[in-house]
């Protein structure tokens, strides 16, 4: 939310100097998203997304002959930053199949801040750490590296995590809601759509596989389920929502492939495939495009 990406689960109200973790933040500071703003995200494998990227790279970086396979957007649209002031900031995570990465950092026009902030990455114990230096939050709009006003870009080599695929809602009580949406039509897998909170407890994990032993026990599960299917994944996507507060002092999740919902309802009890704790459902289609 306060302008951030982190590859681990930490609940922030602002900037936290010194704190040990991967970040990518375009401008971490404590931005406000419930009186006004968005935050959207997307990911792209293929498509005019991948020729956008690839063109600003080699824009940025001449000569690099750049090919994007894989580019991930988040952006901060018209949050409040000040009382009445709504600004919009984006990050962009790009990378291609040869090792090659790169984050690119876009600002429209900013308020100086008078929190504390912070603009660039960082990951665990300093190892590689850059801060971009301005006087104040309003110079990210005209300061560059790269020669474009309001962008900076870094070559960030190595393979950037691409398991952006779960947009987690807030419910007007700002609790996280346990559901997927496929934008922009809103369509929605929920395993169990309610008031749950992860303030208090709880984590909220999720992965992409397209090979490997996660591929083949969703196979095998598939096919125990649907007997006759001769079914092989290419492609498995996995959300969890452990241990979250679900009635005060009550912490719901997955253990062992089996809901534990320790409650009232009767969700850890029934099944539509003859196996207590799941339900499972076939959907024709090819939903790794919607992801």
């Amino acid at each position: 939310m306060d302008g951030v990406i982190m590859f681990e689960s930490v609940w922030l109200d602002d900037y936290i100097p010194n704190l040990n973790v991967d970040a990518i933040a375009p401008l971490w500071s404590d931005i406000d998203t419930y009186s006004r703003g968005l935050i959207q995200y997307e990911q792209a494998t293929n498509g005019p997304l991948l020729r956008q990227a690839s063109h600003e790279i080699n824009r940025a970086f001449p000569g690099s002959n750049f090919n994007a396979s894989w580019v991930f957007v988040g952006t901060w649209l018209k949050v409040e930053f000040e009382p009445d002031t709504g600004v919009t900031f984006q990050v962009v995570l790009i990378a291609d199949d040869e090792g090659h990465s790169f984050v690119l950092m876009n600002y429209g026009p900013l308020p100086a801040d008078q929190q504390p902030w912070m603009a660039g990455y960082q990951t665990k114990d300093n190892t590689h750490q850059y801060i971009i230096q301005t006087a104040s939050t309003s110079d990210l709009t005209t300061s560059t590296n790269v020669g474009i006003p309001g962008r900076w870009a870094f070559s960030v080599n190595g393979t950037i995590c691409s398991e952006f695929t779960v947009i987690l809602l807030r419910d007007s009580e700002y609790f996280f809601l346990p559901v997927i949406i496929f934008p922009p039509h809103k369509d929605i897998i929920a395993p169990l759509w309610t008031d749950i909170d992860t303030h208090t407890r709880g984590d909220i994990s999720y992965t992409l596989a397209t090979n490997g032993t996660l591929l083949k026990q969703a196979s095998d599960e598939i096919n125990r389920m649907f007997p006759g299917t001769r079914f092989t994944a290419s492609w498995v996507f996995v959300a969890t929502w452990e241990k979250m507060e679900f009635e005060p002092d009550t912490g719901v999740g997955v253990y062992h492939n089996h809901l534990v919902a320790e409650s009232r309802f009767d969700l850890s009890k029934t099944s539509n495939v003859g196996i207590p704790g799941r339900w499972a459902f076939r959907v024709d289609g090819n939903l790794e495009r919607c992801l």
